[in-house]
């Protein structure tokens, strides 16, 4: 090979390099909910275990999969927990390596350290899930949850069962929610949204799978 050509094929293989990156996904039609270039804030929760947890430290240039669900939930979210545990089983050595996997509560009143941990083992569901260690509304813990549900566009309402009018939390309650599972780039970058109704495991993990080729 010739110096000349040598340096053409150099050039070259650094000017594909750098066509990998986000922009390379907004040509791309993924089987979830495509989701226009939403950055993700960086945070820091409580796990199960009752250790602190930061997205940039833990996550970092990695493919997340982000679940939001709460235990008191009998339907749907052990279906989506269940679904998770499937995605992960199908991955290599190596995908896993460069995927995280994240259970967030929208229910922080009941999902404490203590039961969001019986809800991991019970489930068998081996990643990480965050919760608060103070629920109270005007909490610091409790401002960076509710931050991370309106970055991840979590809609969410608390309903009295007893239709009290009283101003606090209301002691007997149900959970409301619009959510889904989110797949972040590596980049950190909000790609794919499948509802939680929505799910065709094979469908995801083709999403998932293309966002690890980043």
């Amino acid at each position: 090979m010739t110096k000349p050509f040598l340096a053409a094929a150099v050039t070259l293989c650094v000017l594909m390099a750098g066509c990998t990156g986000p922009e390379t996904v907004s040509a791309w039609s993924p089987h979830g909910e495509l989701i226009d270039s939403v950055q993700v804030n960086d945070f820091t929760l409580t796990t199960s275990e009752g250790e602190p947890w930061n997205y940039a430290e833990e996550a970092a240039n990695t493919t997340l999969a982000v679940a939001f669900l709460f235990t008191n939930c009998l339907d749907i979210c052990p279906v989506v927990t269940h679904n998770m545990k499937w995605v992960k089983s199908q991955l290599t050595s190596e995908e896993l390596n460069r995927t995280t996997f994240l259970t967030v509560t929208v229910d922080p009143w009941r999902d404490n350290v203590t039961v969001l941990h019986e809800w991991k083992t019970g489930t068998s569901s081996d990643w990480t899930h965050l919760t608060v260690t103070n629920n109270d509304t005007n909490s610091e813990p409790m401002q960076r949850l509710q931050n991370v549900w309106l970055n991840f566009g979590v809609g969410l309402t608390v309903e009295d069962t007893n239709n009290s009018s009283a101003r606090h939390h209301p002691d007997d309650y149900t959970i409301n929610h619009e959510t889904g599972t989110v797949l972040v780039d590596r980049f950190g970058q909000q790609r794919v949204w499948w509802g939680d109704n929505d799910w065709v495991l094979d469908l995801f993990l083709e999403d998932l799978r293309h966002l690890l080729t980043l």
